[in-house]
């Protein structure tokens, strides 16, 4: 005798005292929400695939992307601790990463506020944020961050041309192969 394709293991809980055609009813209602959740995902998903072959285009390697991710992300300093153990590691076992002179991965960090706030503000003019610092008005650090940001949002810019650029270029490259 065959056995049934899908065979339930645990009877559906009937608490409520539901009918067959309610079950029916939960069931195909929690279903549709399921696969359109799914179907969200998949585009998701397609949207990061899309992202990443867009940076890999630009130069850089899944590997720098996994990394930059991580640091990003980084705010236990899980990282850190990471990269000291596989130091360790590496001089347990001779490779040359672990021979290196080792600089304290616990030093304070004593870049001067006014740097550190520009920094800041590159990044948020690179990643497109809107221009508003995270210090006080008319501190030295907001001033800094501003002047940060502005330079972030001139090289994303630049970049972009060069980027607009070449994709026109490369039509044109195209037509003159098509014209031999």
């Amino acid at each position: 005798m065959a056995e049934p394709a899908l065979k339930i293991v645990h009877s559906i809980s009937n608490d409520l005292e539901l009918t067959e055609s309610e079950k029916r009813a939960l069931l195909v209602n929690g279903l549709t929400a399921l696969e359109l959740l799914i179907d969200r995902k998949n585009e998701a998903v397609k949207d990061i695939r899309t992202a990443r072959k867009k940076i890999i285009a630009h130069g850089f390697t899944s590997k720098v992307i996994d990394f930059a991710l991580k640091v990003r992300n980084d705010h236990d300093g899980e990282l850190v601790e990471q990269r000291r153990a596989e130091i360790e590691v590496a001089r347990f076992l001779g490779h040359p990463v672990g021979t290196q002179p080792e600089l304290p991965l616990n030093m304070e960090d004593r870049t001067p506020g006014v740097d550190k706030a520009k920094a800041e503000g590159e990044i948020a003019g690179a990643e497109g944020k809107t221009c508003s610092a995270p210090y006080a008005a008319g501190s030295p650090n907001e001033q800094a961050w501003l002047t940060g940001w502005h330079d972030g949002q001139a090289i994303l810019a630049s970049a972009f041309k060069k980027l607009e650029a070449k994709a026109a270029a490369e039509p044109e490259a195209d037509e003159e192969g098509d014209e031999d």
